[in-house]
């Protein structure tokens, strides 16, 4: 245990540097909070042709979505972007994996890395949307320990799914950085990012339900909306939402591991663990 926390710190630190050491902090502080709120404006112009003046409540749950999002892509993609970074481009993978360290919790630590400085662009976006567009945004000190846990439990269902996604790049050498895109791509069309679950097809509808990213999305936007905002699970209580969330982050962590296992025994079988797309 004490070997697996001494990786995951190490990782994480590596991760920062990998992250931010290409310009000087200052460069890099307005790289983090120019970026989203440029995706922020342009959903919100958008929103404001399509709807017009009546796109008020649906506002709200935009901002949220949009504000939250980045943590989702750095979980889920960190881990992906790790495994395709060191193989393709620093061509160290071979010499991580063959260290004395846990493998998984490298990865864990690179991901983390990245949700933590998505954490800024979060705020940013939520200190936009409530000062600037007028969004009734609010964060009760009583929901505060709701908050946090939704989103730890949400933080560690990102994860899960960043292991099944490295699990599948693991496998593949040839154009492998296009798989944590598909996979996010898909996700924020089904996941309830921009628009409530309940206006999707009933198929993407149940896809969606099975999603933990979508309970928890909507989780966090019973912390930071109004009771009368758009939801997209209206029938359930703040708590069933978080027991959900709770079972479905459970359920995917260890599909997340098993899938992971089998892949990595699958690269080591086929020699492809460290096979380069060029290759």
């Amino acid at each position: 245990m004490r070997t697996a926390w001494r990786t995951l710190r190490t990782a994480f630190w590596l991760g920062w540097q990998v992250e931010s050491n290409w310009t000087d902090p200052l460069l890099f502080a307005l790289y983090q909070v120019v970026r989203p709120l440029g995706g922020l404006l342009i959903l919100l112009f958008m929103v404001r042709a399509a709807a017009g003046p009546a796109a008020g409540p649906a506002l709200g749950f935009l901002v949220v979505g949009t504000a939250f999002w980045p943590a989702v892509v750095a979980g889920m993609q960190g881990m992906a972007w790790a495994v395709v970074g060191d193989r393709e481009h620093w061509r160290t993978l071979r010499y991580v994996y063959t260290a004395p360290v846990s493998f998984r919790a490298y990865l864990v630590g690179r991901a983390l890395a990245l949700v933590a400085s998505a954490s800024a662009a979060v705020a940013v976006t939520l200190l936009f949307g409530w000062a600037v567009l007028g969004v009734p945004l609010r964060l009760e000190l009583g929901e505060l320990p709701y908050f946090l846990c939704a989103w730890a439990t949400g933080v560690t269902g990102v994860l899960a799914l960043g292991l099944a996604t490295a699990a599948g790049v693991l496998c593949v050498s040839g154009e492998a950085w296009r798989m944590p895109e598909a996979v996010g791509a898909a996700l924020y069309l089904v996941s309830g990012a921009l628009f409530p679950v309940t206006v999707l097809p009933e198929p993407l509808r149940q896809v969606a339900s099975a999603l933990p990213v979508s309970w928890w999305l909507e989780a966090l936007r019973r912390v930071w909306l109004p009771e009368n905002s758009p939801q997209s699970f209206p029938w359930a209580s703040d708590l069933q939402v978080l027991a959900t969330l709770a079972v479905l982050v459970a359920a995917f962590a260890a599909c997340g591991l098993l899938a992971f296992g089998l892949s990595e025994r699958r690269a080591r079988q086929l020699g492809i663990l460290d096979r380069e797309t060029g290759f």
